[in-house]
C-alpha cells in the first residue's frame, strides 16, 4: 500500500500561491496608465531621464519590481512542492519565508507611501518623496497580504 506525502498538501497553499504570482502580472495594468493608477512599478516604464537623475519613484518602481518577481518565483516554487515531492520538514520554513516576504513588501510599502526612503542620486543618497497611492498597488499589495495571511495559518498547522 502506497501512503500519499501530506506535506504541502493543504488547498491554501495552492491558493497562496495562486495570490502570491497574481500582483507581478496584475501590475501590467499599471504599464498603460489605466484609470486604476500606475501600482507599485508605474513610474518603471516611459521615462526618458538618464539612470543618474531618475527620482525616487523609479527607484522605488525597481525594488517593488525585483520584489514582485521574487514573489513571482516563491509562489511558482510553492505550486511545485508537491509535485517536487519536498520533505514535511521543510514546510514549516517555507511558509515561514513565504510571510516574512510579505511582511518585507508590506514593511516597503508602508514606507514609500508615508516618509519616502533613501535613493540613489548624482549628489549621494538624497531622502525620496512619498510615491502615490492609487487603487493598483492597494489591490497588488491586498493579493499579498491575504496570501500572507493563508500562509500564516498554514504555518500556524504546521
Amino acid at each position: 500500500m502506497k501512503t500519499e506525502s501530506t506535506a504541502f498538501s493543504a488547498p491554501e497553499a495552492r491558493w497562496a500561491a495562486a495570490l502570491l504570482m497574481a500582483p507581478f502580472f496584475l501590475q501590467l495594468l499599471g504599464t498603460g496608465g489605466s484609470f486604476l493608477g500606475g501600482g507599485l512599478c508605474g513610474e518603471l516604464f516611459g521615462n526618458k531621464a538618464p539612470l543618474g537623475l531618475q527620482g525616487a519613484g523609479f527607484w522605488y518602481a525597481v525594488m517593488f519590481m525585483m520584489l514582485l518577481g521574487f514573489q513571482l518565483m516563491y509562489g511558482g516554487f510553492l505550486l511545485l512542492t508537491r509535485l517536487l515531492e519536498m520533505p514535511a520538514s521543510m514546510e514549516r520554513g517555507t511558509y515561514r519565508f513565504g510571510v516574512g516576504l510579505v511582511g518585507l513588501i508590506t514593511l516597503l510599502f508602508i514606507l514609500t507611501r508615508t516618509i519616502g526612503l533613501p535613493y540613489p542620486s548624482p549628489q549621494g543618497l538624497a531622502m525620496g518623496d512619498t510615491a502615490p497611492l492609487d487603487p493598483l498597488s492597494l489591490i497588488l499589495v491586498g493579493c499579498s497580504w491575504v496570501a500572507g495571511f493563508l500562509l500564516w495559518r498554514l504555518l500556524k498547522k504546521a
